[in-house]
C-alpha cells in the first residue's frame, strides 16, 4: 500500500510521521517551494488530545522537542474590559468541556470500529503546550524531509484498472498510485476536484493577528501596579462586539543542547529555527466592525492594519495600547473566518482527508489544529490495520471518515459556541482564570 498526501501542513506531516512508524509507504506533496516560503503564523495551543495524536505518531524524542521549545506559561490568564478590569462573562459549555480529562480518558479507551480491537495510546500526557507553529512544523519535517515534496500543485487524479488512484501536478509529474490524502487546507484543492462545490462557508467574521516583540513590550507595560503579569498568561479582552486574544510565548532559555539527547534521538536530527520571545495577539469579530464596512471583506495587512487597530482601541488602557502600538507591521494579518457546517464523509473510493480540507471551523473553540492532529492519528492507526491485513481499505476508510466526522461535528459546534461569547459580552458571576487560557488556539 502506498499514501499520497496533498500538504505538509501540521496534519498532513504528522500523519506522515505515523505512517513512517508504521512501516507505511508514503509521499508527501506540498504546493510551497519550500517549508519558509510562506507565512505560517504563530503561536498555537495543542490540548491534551492534540499531544496524545503526537505521541502516537512521532518517536518519543520528537515529542520531548515539542515540550522543550514550548512557551512557559506563568499564569492561568483571565478575562478583562478594555480598562484592564475583570470581565464577568458567561462561558460556553465548550470551553469547559473540550479539553477535560474525562474526554481524553474516552478517546484513549475507544476501540476501533471496524475491528473492535482497543486503540493504542500513548501515556497519560497532562496539560497542553503553546508551541510556535513553525518550530512544530519543523519538527513534524525531522526525519521525513527526504519523503515531501515541495513545489507540487495538486491538479487532478486518475484511476489505474485496478481501482488507485493517482495524484497528477502541474508541472507534469505524478505520485504512486494508491491512496489519496487531501491534507491541503480549507483551500483544499483535492477537495473541490472530487467534490465541487463542497468550500466552506463564510461566517462573515474576521481574524487580524500579530505580534509584539517582548523585549520592546516590557518596556511598555511593566508599572508599579504590575500589570504586566496581566500579559504573561492567556488574556481574553471583551470590547464592544469583538474580542482580543494576547499570550506572551516566552521560550525556555536553559541550555537544552548541554544536556544528553533523549533516548533514541538521532544524532542527525533537523534543527530548529530560532524563535525570540514575543507577545502574541489575535483580534476576532465580524468583518465590518473589525476592518470598517468600506474594508469589509478585505484582506488587510501591514500599517493599514495597524492604523485600524489604533482606531478601534482608542480609549483602551495604556498598556494595551502600548502593546499594538509597538507591534511590527510585517506580521500582521487578516484572515476571514470560514466554517464546515456539517462535515460529512466523502465516500470517494481511494480518496480521503483531514484536518481543514474537511472541516473548517472558527478558531474560536480552540479546536481546529487539535482535531487535524487527532485525525492524523486515527487514520494512521486505521491504514496500519489495512497495511497489517486486519481488514480491506475501503472498510478502513469508511471507519475513519464516520468517526473524523462525528468528532468534527462536535468540534464545529465548539467552535460556534465560543465564537458567539468572542462576538457578545454576556455579564454574571467572575469565571476561572483557568478558562482563558481555552478560549483560542490560533
Amino acid at each position: 500500500m502506498h499514501v499520497t498526501i496533498i500538504g505538509a501542513g501540521l496534519g498532513g506531516l504528522c500523519l506522515a510521521q505515523g505512517l513512517r512508524r508504521a512501516g507505511v509507504a508514503f509521499d508527501v506533496y506540498e504546493r510551497d517551494t519550500a517549508p519558509e516560503a510562506r507565512f505560517q503564523g504563530y503561536r498555537l495551543r495543542i490540548d491534551a488530545d492534540g499531544l496524545d495524536a503526537l505521541a502516537q505518531c512521532l518517536p518519543a524524542a520528537h515529542v520531548e522537542r515539542v515540550r522543550e521549545r514550548a512557551a512557559v506559561a506563568r499564569t492561568g490568564g483571565r478575562f478583562v474590559t478594555p480598562q484592564l478590569a475583570n470581565a464577568d462573562v458567561i462561558l460556553p459549555p465548550s470551553w469547559h468541556d473540550a479539553h477535560t480529562d474525562e474526554s481524553v480518558t474516552e478517546h484513549r479507551r475507544r476501540t476501533c470500529p471496524a475491528t473492535g480491537h482497543p486503540e493504542p495510546h500513548a501515556p497519560d500526557i497532562p496539560g497542553d503546550v503553546s508551541v510556535h507553529r513553525q518550530t512544530l512544523r519543523e519538527i513534524l519535517l525531522d526525519g521525513i524531509r527526504d519523503r515531501v515534496h515541495f513545489g507540487k500543485s495538486f491538479a487532478r487524479t486518475t484511476t489505474t484498472d485496478d481501482g488507485r488512484r493517482v495524484a497528477h501536478f502541474e508541472d507534469g509529474s505524478h505520485g504512486a498510485p494508491g491512496l489519496i490524502v487531501a491534507a491541503d487546507g480549507t483551500h483544499s484543492r483535492v477537495r473541490e476536484y472530487v467534490l465541487p462545490g463542497m468550500t466552506p462557508r463564510d461566517t462573515g467574521d474576521v481574524c487580524i493577528y500579530g505580534l509584539t516583540p517582548l523585549s520592546t513590550a516590557l518596556l511598555v507595560l511593566m508599572d508599579a501596579h504590575g500589570e504586566a503579569a496581566t500579559m504573561e498568561g492567556s488574556t481574553v479582552v471583551f470590547a464592544d462586539g469583538f474580542a482580543v486574544i494576547v499570550q506572551a510565548m516566552l521560550f525556555r532559555r536553559a541550555p537544552a543542547a548541554n544536556r544528553p539527547p533523549p533516548e533514541g534521538t538521532d544524532p542527525a536530527r533537523m534543527p530548529l529555527s530560532p524563535v525570540a520571545d514575543y507577545l502574541y495577539w489575535a483580534f476576532i469579530g465580524p468583518s465590518h466592525r473589525l476592518l470598517g464596512t468600506r474594508h469589509a471583506g478585505t484582506e488587510m495587512s501591514g500599517a493599514a492594519a495597524l492604523a485600524r487597530i489604533e482606531t478601534l482601541t482608542q480609549g483602551w488602557h495604556p498598556h494595551l495600547g502600548s502593546l499594538f502600538a509597538h507591534a511590527v507591521p510585517e506580521t500582521i494579518r487578516t484572515m476571514p473566518v470560514r466554517s464546515t457546517t456539517s462535515p460529512l464523509p466523502w465516500q470517494i473510493d481511494n480518496v480521503t482527508g483531514l484536518g481543514d480540507a474537511v472541516h473548517t471551523m472558527s478558531p474560536a473553540g480552540g479546536l481546529g489544529a487539535n482535531t487535524a492532529l487527532r485525525d492524523a492519528a486515527r487514520l494512521a492507526y486505521h491504514l496500519q490495520s489495512v497495511a497489517r491485513g486486519h481488514l480491506p481499505l475501503p472498510q478502513a476508510i469508511a471507519a475513519y471518515e464516520r468517526d473524523m466526522c462525528e468528532r468534527a461535528r462536535e468540534a464545529v459546534r465548539l467552535a460556534d459556541a465560543g465564537a458567539a461569547l468572542l462576538a457578545a459580552r454576556r455579564h454574571t458571576s467572575p469565571p476561572s482564570s483557568r478558562s482563558a487560557s481555552d478560549a483560542m488556539h490560533l
